[in-house]
């Protein structure tokens, strides 16, 4: 009975080792994510072009620019939804813009 006890003992600490991996490596890449969201959105609303990271894809810049709205049309991070709405209609602009250039 013993040895049953120390391997449902071990059996869980075991699933707790690995559900903790699991929460981990996917807040990382959430938090990846995000950041990278941001990052692109900050870059576009100060130079008005695309992240140079966008220009290296094979994916067309305005496609980038869509998933990037789409993103923060439903994304958490926002103080408020006023800063949503802010960051939305200036990307918008960006994207009128855009499309007559790209």
């Amino acid at each position: 009975m013993d040895l049953l006890a120390l391997f449902a003992l071990a059996s869980a600490l075991g699933a707790a080792v690995v559900a903790g991996v699991i929460v981990w490596t996917s807040a990382r890449a959430a938090n990846s994510a995000i950041t990278r969201h941001f990052k692109a959105s900050e870059h576009i609303l100060e130079t008005g072009e695309p992240p140079p990271n966008w220009l290296t894809q094979r994916k067309d810049p305005l496609a980038n620019l869509d998933e990037l709205i789409h993103f923060f049309e439903s994304c958490r991070f926002f103080e408020d939804e006023f800063a949503r709405e802010q960051l939305l209609a200036q990307l918008a602009d960006v994207r009128e813009d855009w499309s007559r250039r790209y």
